[in-house]
């Protein structure tokens, strides 16, 4: 059985994930460094604008769009257009990235520039797409990854593993049980099973899901509904599109043309999205190179659903305002903005400016290529079950927010709203504000003011503050019994706004009462490791553990002014009829698993200098014991399994850890477990037997947190639950689950067709920690009958 000490770093014996203290991980991050990478230590910080967001150009129509995906340069790094703004002279090379962007600017052109530019919308994070509530947005999403003077397609900007069950266009001739192409089953059936050993370079394939949408299933982005561009030299045998494509009664793509016509009804609370791709396997790598965007929800006359009484900071960002105009310190456009989309993820970089992404084990075990002595998928003597490319986690050495590297914005001393969204791969964000004194360190500490998360506006707004939340009560909603009464709960001392994966959080923050000169840092202060929760190792505070800043300047009272305090902002929960918003989890509550799972077939030992070395004698004692080897005679080996293997979900989660009594692995390719019925609520159970915190993301549906229980470990019962934080009170779509706890939710299923539930840290959605599930019936619910 697979129980949670088992996700430990094979090359550190005794340190495992699930302790109360993760493992660090030094600023230099070593292995990465040994890779070639530029050393994050020697990237400036605070010299470099924050880039506000513009808003995207339609196709000419209101609500219609023709969106290209494109490969072009931009200056992440300081230094080219930065320095003619700044007046330094940083000499950062360009990064070679992929985003959104009209489909109607010139190829050439577009490959030729280094963002941002005024010449061209394409732009790493993509452009705002904004979008009036019950009002649909159409748009056409181009796989235009081809290079413009030949037509040809663009291969990857990171390794693709081929060993996982992916989109495999180059249709490897392998078979599981005659119905899915996953090459991990049976290498051997390759005529050269070392193929899966070398980064795929063909057509990539894409296709975008816009996180949080309510959405029919034909355009949510069913990761094996992709399509490759419409290249000239695809070679014979690819397939152009996925087994999903066109599968769900309503056509969306034209064969070969690479691209799909999605329509989205926008029929939801007015909130914070995002759009990015999705496609089977290869997640991780299509958002790391740079494709996603936000995708803004709002009333009509731009109001918010919920909100009952006050003026919310603004303006945002509106159409035709170029990017310099909004990000040239000083611009009178960019001086008024007050509402600003904040996505911060990690990145690493080569001394040429190109990103680093990992392309061996090592990366994650943190020790050199050369010191992993094990088999992997395709070695042709020795069977494997442990993919040669892939990573667990992948946590990078430089922080970017909005496409630029520790950016800093000018503020007035008045009220501001931030979009927060957490984009990272892997990382978890753990945020705070403090004022940075003259000598350097941080002093008095800048609240954050939320007011809302991913689906909707809170019911009350909360104070945020590292050790506690306050609820400021303007209604009478639990935990409040008195508006006005504020309500503070203790949270971990160390606990401040955290932001799982995917997470966002509508935060108001108050910068009036702060002189000008005076300097206000976010930091970060989750780990440069797998979470697992409080108490933790904070990350690199020389590096990932810094933000951005923001500079106070001279107040100008002609903008800016006239906003609602956050303690008198009266606002209420979208929605409140929906049979889902309640606390009482539902019966017959749907029992599921987050599992990760260890090699069942290497054990491996670990000498002092760190080398992972095969033991070919022993083979680990599964499903009975996951910590323990076997030698041949059935005696307990020196060995360890080597793992984690993959992340995984299951059902029958309260049963406990995985095997012949506990929960029950489903993969991919089983048959659909997960069938609410059209118009069903729900309470979904998520019993986290792995060692690491999972972000859970359900498609289609928004949700409320009903509660959490930790799990006795000598039992496997519950111990009682526990209310969710005064944060989690809206609408989600995205949830924290944490080890050694079932976490409740409650949603209602009220389209039919087909979906997916994953954990959104996308290394493990690209390894198995994904499924599809089915609303309504299987046999005829849009999607749900191509699917086992």
């Amino acid at each position: 059985m697979i129980g949670p000490k088992e996700f430990c770093r094979v090359s550190t014996p005794g340190v495992c994930l699930a302790a109360p203290l993760a493992l660090a991980v030094s600023s230099t991050f070593a292995a990465q460094v040994e890779m070639g990478t530029l050393d994050p230590l020697t990237i400036p910080k605070y010299v470099t604008p924050l880039v506000i967001p513009p808003v995207m150009d339609n196709a000419g129509t209101a609500h219609d769009y023709d969106i290209a995906v494109r490969q072009f340069q931009q200056q992440i790094l300081p230094g080219g257009i930065w320095n003619t703004i700044n007046g330094r002279a940083d000499a950062f090379p360009p990064t070679t990235v992929w985003s959104y962007g009209p489909a109607a600017e010139d190829r050439a052109a577009v490959a030729a520039l280094i963002a941002p530019s005024d010449a061209s919308q394409f732009n790493y994070p993509a452009y705002t797409i904004e979008n009036l509530k019950d009002t649909a947005t159409t748009v056409d999403w181009i796989n235009d990854l081809v290079d413009p003077a030949t037509g040809n397609f663009r291969s990857h900007i990171t390794p693709i593993d081929r060993s996982l069950h992916w989109a495999n266009p180059e249709s490897l001739p392998c078979v599981d049980a005659g119905k899915t192409k996953d090459c991990r089953v049976d290498p051997a059936q390759l005529a050269d099973p070392t193929i899966l050993q070398q980064p795929y370079t063909g057509p990539v394939p894409i296709v975008t899901h816009v996180h949080g949408a309510h959405v029919t299933p034909e355009s949510d982005g069913y990761p094996e509904a992709w399509w490759l561009p419409d290249a000239s030299n695809i070679p014979p045998g690819y397939a152009t599109e996925g087994t999903l494509v066109n599968q769900y009664g309503t056509s969306t793509n034209t064969p070969g043309a690479g691209v799909g016509s999605f329509t989205y009804t926008n029929d939801q609370p007015s909130t914070t999205l995002w759009y990015h791709d999705h496609t089977l396997g290869m997640t991780r790598n299509n958002v790391y190179a740079g494709p996603a965007g936000f995708w803004l929800i709002r009333e009509a006359g731009g109001g918010e659903s919920g909100l009952l009484a006050g003026t919310l900071p603004g303006p945002a960002p509106t159409a035709n305002q170029g990017v310099l105009d909004l990000n040239v310190p000083g611009n009178p456009v960019r001086a008024a903005v007050r509402e600003i989309p904040i996505v911060i993820q990690d990145r690493s970089f080569n001394a040429d400016g190109s990103l680093f992404y990992p392309s061996t084990r090592s990366f994650f075990e943190e020790v050199k290529v050369n010191k992993v002595n094990v088999p992997f998928i395709g070695d042709p003597k020795d069977a494997s079950d442990i993919s040669p490319i892939w990573n667990p986690e992948a946590f990078f050495n430089a922080i970017v927010v909005n496409g630029v590297t520790w950016p800093a914005l000018e503020v007035e001393p008045d009220l501001y709203r931030f979009r927060l969204l957490n984009g990272c791969n892997s990382r978890f964000l753990n945020l705070s504000m403090f004022v940075v004194n003259a000598d350097g360190t941080l002093g008095q500490e800048v609240p954050f003011y939320q007011i809302g998360a991913e689906q909707s506006l809170l019911p009350n707004v909360v104070k945020v503050e590292t050790g506690q939340k306050t609820a400021l009560c303007q209604n009478d909603v639990a935990p409040c019994t008195a508006a006005g009464t504020p309500v503070t709960t203790l949270t971990d001392p160390q606990e401040a706004l955290l932001m799982g994966l995917a997470e966002r959080a509508d935060v108001i923050v108050d910068f009036s009462g702060l002189a000008p000169g005076t300097k206000v840092r976010m930091i970060n202060t989750a780990d440069d490791a797998p979470f697992g929760g409080f108490p933790n190792v904070p990350a690199d505070p020389a590096t990932t553990g810094q933000v951005m800043e923001f500079n106070l300047v001279a107040d100008n009272l002609e903008i800016g002014e006239g906003f609602t305090a956050p303690e008198d902002l009266v606002l209420s929960l979208p929605d409140p009829e929906d049979p889902a918003n309640t606390t009482t989890p539902f019966e017959g509550a749907r029992d599921l698993a987050l599992l990760e799972e260890i090699s069942e077939l290497l054990c491996v030992t670990v000498k002092p200098s760190g080398t992972i070395d095969w033991d070919k004698k022993a083979r680990p004692d599964l499903p009975n014991n996951p910590d323990v080897c076997l030698d041949k005679q059935g005696n307990p080996a020196a060995s360890v399994p080597f793992g984690p293997k993959a992340a995984v979900l299951g059902i029958n989660g309260s049963a406990g850890p995985a095997g012949p009594t506990g929960s029950t692995v489903t993969l991919w390719s089983d048959p659909i477990e997960t069938n609410p019925g059209v118009g069903a609520t729900e309470t979904w159970e998520l019993w986290n037997w792995s060692a690491d915190a999972h972000p859970i993301h359900l498609h289609l549906v928004k949700f409320k947190v009903v509660n959490r229980e930790p799990v006795d470990p000598a039992t496997g019962n519950g111990t009682g639950p526990v209310a969710p934080a005064l944060t989690e009170a809206g609408w989600k779509d995205t949830v924290i689950a944490y080890p050694g706890e079932v976490t409740r939710l409650n949603a209602t299923f009220d389209i039919a067709g087909l979906y997916v539930w994953h954990c959104h840290i996308v290394e493990h959605e690209d390894n198995e920690m994904m499924v599809p599930y089915c609303v309504g019936d299987k046999a005829t619910a849009p999607g749900c009958s191509v699917v086992p």
